[in-house]
């Protein structure tokens, strides 16, 4: 029975060039123009690599042509997404410290991670498109955040309108999370919530808000 590869439908759908999917998907930028144009076979193990990079399921990588494909076999994220009321989120691969961890440049996609609409609609009110998720490191922000916890950034978000609250910020060539707090002085506080590691006291222009923290989730 004939089929439809998806992969270059996919990829083009998310904006991504062949190298930012071969990285996702384990191997080079070639290997990934010939899956797209049929010059390699597409094998179980491809399937599922594509669409754990994508994060769809395998059967939306390849869809049988004919009336025996099933009805409700999707051909995008945009119709995954709608038939199964799911918000698909970049994840970044910026690591954001708590220490600090360096940044190497401009953070790369990893791949998307699936959240329920109505459940994040009620947490959050605006574009999707400007949350991004993030993997936490260190133990500055211990309690409240640990080690390979997964936060919600909301990248629209880059004024501070209220005190205390978690922020992503780069600050030098480090990114972190940390409270903010804006001093009398007009400097920024980057405070840790582990009562161990001393804040940080930065003037004007020496930090940059990435975004606000708006979810914290962990493997318990």
């Amino acid at each position: 029975m004939s089929s439809v590869n998806n992969i270059e439908k996919l990829r083009e759908h998310r904006g991504w060039k062949r190298p930012q999917l071969a990285k996702l998907m384990g191997t080079s930028p070639q290997q990934v123009e010939r899956l797209e144009k049929g010059e390699r076979k597409l094998t179980q193990e491809w399937i599922d690599k594509a669409a754990k990079a994508f994060g769809v399921a395998p059967s939306h990588i390849i869809t049988p042509i004919g009336d025996s494909a099933p009805a409700s076999s999707a051909t995008s994220i945009e119709d995954f997404a709608a038939e199964h009321g799911i918000v698909f989120l970049e994840e970044l691969d910026l690591a954001l410290g708590m220490g600090a961890t360096y940044l190497d440049g401009t953070a790369e996609v990893r791949g998307v991670v699936p959240f329920k609409e109505d459940w994040l609609r009620g947490l959050f009110g605006g574009s999707f498109q400007n949350l991004k998720v993030f993997r936490g490191r260190g133990d500055s922000m211990q309690p409240t955040i640990m080690d390979g916890d997964i936060v919600i950034v909301d990248m629209g978000q880059r004024r501070i309108d209220d005190q205390d609250r978690i922020w992503a910020v780069a600050y030098g060539d480090f990114g972190m999370i940390r409270r903010v707090r804006v001093t009398h002085r007009g400097s920024w506080l980057l405070m840790p919530d582990n009562s161990v590691v001393r804040p940080d006291e930065v003037g004007d222009g020496e930090a940059t808000i990435m975004g606000r923290v708006i979810w914290i989730g962990r493997r318990i």
